[in-house]
């Protein structure tokens, strides 16, 4: 397992830095916490989606109950805050920070065991000016811990459903694309083979409980799954529960039907998905290639216009951010903006800092309705490796 090591010197600069980043998140007025590094192993295999899922740390305790090391501190954050308003009533602005675990392969130099500080904003309050002001702090803090020379990209999943839900396509294609939409490549093939009408099988092949799933969105089958297990008496098993079942149920259901994508379609989404350039432009690009196509996306567009003027009106320059349509993360439970930080000469650790807004996760955490929420967290080890061009074993 590799994990973090240092002494001496370098020790003391991380340690330094680290402490640099969490008092800049402090003087912004958000409430340092604390939350367990044992977590429940369904809340993160449910939520957080498939790079996580294979990545977590996993076992049973002595009374048989399935745990995980946290692999992120969104999630740990929000139950705690939950804990304290279950109903997800007050707006509260939270930090924490402390070390997260991810499994890697074995020979992989990332690392298995390293720090994150991340900040969240929960609850009623103004959503664009706060994913303006979790995007620059974000930005603020790397900046103001020496680093320089780094990209920064933008992305916006609200925009992709809105454009999704406008083009007249198969309700089960809809929710596959979703599905697969943090998968490039993957999303790429399943689109050609989609307008292909490759892979769909035969009335004859598709039985039963797949059969009734057709057509139902992520809510409807799960409510209808949770229905079925209870009526036989069958509890999940393996750390998966049910909304995870029934997504990958809605998949297989999607891939049963005969109905075969436009490709015209097709084509408008393959189209949308290749757009990124300077976020200043985004707007004017997006607009421009659904206008061409007769789609109309106004209240998403406007949306986007407004984050995209806060976060510059907050002091980020978007002409040196990059917008890309395509762009989503690996996290599955981001419902609009995202953003990231990168370094490219850090090769596979070059991601900085990223976060986004979560507005469904807390309701799957059990508050009774969905409540705003964006976050960012920074991985620490490789900040300090950024900005002290050294490796850190």
């Amino acid at each position: 397992m590799t994990s973090i090591s240092s002494t001496g010197d370098e020790l003391k600069a991380r340690e330094q830095q680290a402490t640099a980043v969490r008092a800049s998140f402090e003087a912004a007025s958000f409430e340092p916490v604390t939350a367990p590094v044992l977590q429940p192993a369904d809340i993160f295999l449910d939520r957080s989606g498939e790079d996580i899922r294979r990545r977590t740390y996993l076992f049973t305790d002595a009374g048989g109950q399935e745990l995980c090391l946290r692999p992120e501190l969104t999630i740990p954050v929000c139950r705690l805050y939950l804990e304290n308003d279950p109903d997800g009533a007050a707006p509260r602005r939270l930090c924490a920070s402390g070390p997260v675990y991810r499994y890697q392969p074995v020979g992989s130099e990332k690392l298995s065991e390293y720090n994150q500080c991340g900040l969240e904003i929960l609850g009623a309050v103004d959503e664009a000016a706060a994913d303006a002001e979790i995007t620059r702090l974000g930005v603020a803090a790397v900046e103001a811990a020496g680093l320089t020379d780094f990209q920064v990209e933008l992305g916006d999943l609200s925009l992709f459903d809105a454009l999704i839900d406008a083009i007249n396509i198969p309700n089960g294609w809809k929710g596959r694309l979703r599905r697969q939409f943090w998968r490039p490549d993957f999303f790429a093939n399943l689109l050609s083979d989609l307008s292909n009408g490759e892979g769909q099988a035969s009335g004859e092949d598709r039985n039963g409980l797949l059969s009734v799933l057709v057509g139902l969105d992520e809510e409807q089958a799960t409510t209808l799954l949770t229905d079925v297990l209870k009526l036989g008496g069958i509890a999940p098993v393996g750390g998966r529960g049910v909304d995870e079942i029934a997504s990958r149920l809605l998949e297989k259901a999607g891939e049963a039907t005969t109905e075969q994508m436009p490709k015209e379609a097709a084509a408008i989404i393959a189209a949308y998905m290749k757009i990124s350039v300077p976020a200043s432009d985004a707007v004017n690009q997006v607009e421009s290639l659904l206008k061409k196509n007769g789609i109309s996306a106004d209240t998403a567009l406007e949306k986007l216009a407004v984050r995209l003027t806060a976060i510059s009106d907050a002091g980020v320059d978007l002409g040196r951010a990059t917008f890309s349509t395509g762009f989503g993360r690996k996290l599955e439970y981001y419902t609009g903006h995202v953003f990231e930080l990168r370094v490219p000469e850090l090769g596979n650790d070059a991601v900085i800092m990223g976060g986004g807004r979560y507005d469904g996760l807390l309701q799957s955490l059990g508050a009774p309705k969905p409540v705003q929420a964006v976050g960012c967290a920074i991985a620490l080890e490789r900040l300090f490796q950024a900005t002290n061009k050294g490796e850190v074993k």
